[in-house]
């Protein structure tokens, strides 16, 4: 088990910039990142941000940035005991300079919901 939650842990750690024009500073971004190795009910669980709005993300990405502002959030949520995914829209106020994580409401069966939680 350990090993399969490092696995987890180092997939995708790259942070891709999902928005057009030059890159902004830190004050004027947010960073949203996925869980990649949760724990629901003693088994991994891996919250994995597909989309920020139109923008799809690669593979090796685990985090995106974004300007500050409403922004739409497609995320796949994967429950390692049941072999279950399931995908979930999130709709989400992100502040500028803040960073945030997607956190899977899940048992060890299913994922329930997934929710942004300020870093």
């Amino acid at each position: 088990m350990p090993l399969l939650l490092a696995a987890l842990a180092a997939a995708g750690c790259a942070t891709e910039r999902a928005y057009p024009g030059p890159r902004l500073a830190p004050a004027e971004r947010a960073i949203v990142q996925g869980d990649a190795a949760a724990l629901a009910g003693g088994l991994p669980v891996q919250v994995r941000l597909r989309k920020a709005n139109e923008h799809a993300l690669p593979p090796g990405a685990s985090r995106a940035e974004l300007p500050a502002g409403t922004h739409v959030l497609l995320v796949d949520c994967a429950v390692a005991g049941s072999g279950e995914t399931r995908r979930f829209v999130v709709e989400a106020e992100l502040e500028a300079g803040r960073s945030y994580r997607l956190v899977a409401v899940a048992t060890g069966r299913n994922c329930d919901g997934i929710e942004l939680v300020p870093r």
